[in-house]
């Protein structure tokens, strides 16, 4: 009983991030976010005054008259507003944003649903019960500091800025919730109203694929090891609960996935680095992968099975390609398939409310 009661409070706290919801910030954020010469001036093309700043295909949209809630301190030219305003947030940070807002959303609603009354897609929270989320400690609460300035950068980002994805053609997204901010040192609470579709995706259960807490919190995977944190999401989204690895990625879009830079994706040294530390991290740090396989091609007639997962800490290139690649007839780290078998606890959740049949052999995804 004693040992049923301790496996009880180390299992990893989950949450549930809903598919449709997933899809869209996986291809809005990036692991570096703006920069200044992104920055591409003022538009009146939705019929009011919006700063515009534009990376590859993403374009981030946000109204003139809310970009002091961005930086408070940062001074306008008088008669010409911001010459160079501060961008919102859109790398890691803004991923770990919304994870945070479902998780304490979901907090909210369980109680909500013990008190047998209905769920809902707005909340409020203080800056501490949010920073808390994002791994905060008391200790860094009391004693304060710029990375509060951070975190409130990421809410408010996430609550003012629209997007279009420039593809096969344009798509629009709409800031995520609208947001109530309190005012400077008042005890007020802040509000979130999370906007339509995002709230449909949220309420009306379906697929979904897990959040956990433990990455939230984990600073290792911030800033320039945002793809980490980006890895992981993928490998609960693509992984497999059984034997049958039904779901493969090709590993050059998993790199893209993960957005990791272009010098890395044209290097196949480089790729198989990244690749190896992010399965390495995610394996040891959140015992999220007990396994991974690779394929030579979609009709998987060529598989290697890796169940010691510590080997990718050590592996050179060179040695990869000789007992991994070769044998299934490839060169390139880039051209193989890839698959990742996650333990079985940490999908159950995820597999209860799923409920999508998966029938034969292992087929590609991508």
């Amino acid at each position: 009983m004693k040992k049923e009661k301790k496996e009880k409070e180390t299992k990893p706290e989950v949450y549930k991030n809903p598919k449709d919801l997933a899809d869209i910030t996986q291809s809005i954020f990036s692991n570096t976010g703006f920069n200044n010469p992104d920055f591409i001036g003022y538009t009146d093309e939705r019929g009011f005054n919006e700063a515009k700043w534009k990376k590859k295909e993403l374009t981030a949209l946000v109204p003139t008259k809310d970009l002091q809630l961005l930086d408070p301190r940062k001074n306008k030219n008088e008669g010409q507003g911001y010459l160079i305003p501060t961008p919102p947030k859109i790398a890691v940070s803004q991923a770990k944003n919304i994870d945070t807002l479902l998780v304490l959303l979901e907090k909210h609603n369980r109680k909500r649903e013990n008190a047998e009354q209905e769920r809902t897609g707005d909340l409020e929270f203080s800056l501490s019960e949010y920073a808390k989320i994002r791994g905060k400690s008391e200790t860094e609460l009391a004693r304060g500091g710029k990375f509060l300035d951070e975190l409130k950068r990421d809410l408010i980002s996430g609550g003012i800025t629209s997007y279009v994805i420039e593809k096969e053609k344009s798509y629009l997204i709409q800031n995520f919730y609208g947001l109530e901010v309190p005012k400077a040192k008042s005890r007020e609470k802040w509000r979130v109203i999370f906007n339509e579709p995002y709230k449909t995706y949220i309420l009306q259960g379906g697929q979904y694929y897990p959040i956990l807490l433990q990455a939230i919190q984990d600073k290792n995977t911030d800033d320039r090891k945002g793809y980490l944190y980006f890895f992981l999401k993928v490998v609960l989204s693509y992984a497999n609960t059984s034997n049958d690895f039904k779901t493969q990625l090709r590993v050059s879009t998993l790199l893209d996935k993960i957005k990791i830079s272009e010098d890395a994706k044209k290097r196949p040294p480089e790729s198989f680095r990244v690749l190896a530390e992010c399965i390495y991290y995610t394996a040891s740090q959140y015992k999220a992968i007990k396994e991974v396989r690779f394929f030579n091609n979609g009709k998987c007639e060529k598989v290697k099975v890796i169940t010691n997962l510590d080997q990718f800490k050590e592996w050179s290139y060179d040695a990869f390609v000789k007992d991994i690649l070769t044998p299934l007839g490839l060169t390139d780290i880039r051209e193989a398939l890839i698959s990742f078998n996650t333990p079985q606890d940490t999908q159950a959740e995820q597999k209860e409310a799923e409920a999508i049949e998966q029938k034969g052999l292992d087929k590609p995804t991508l």
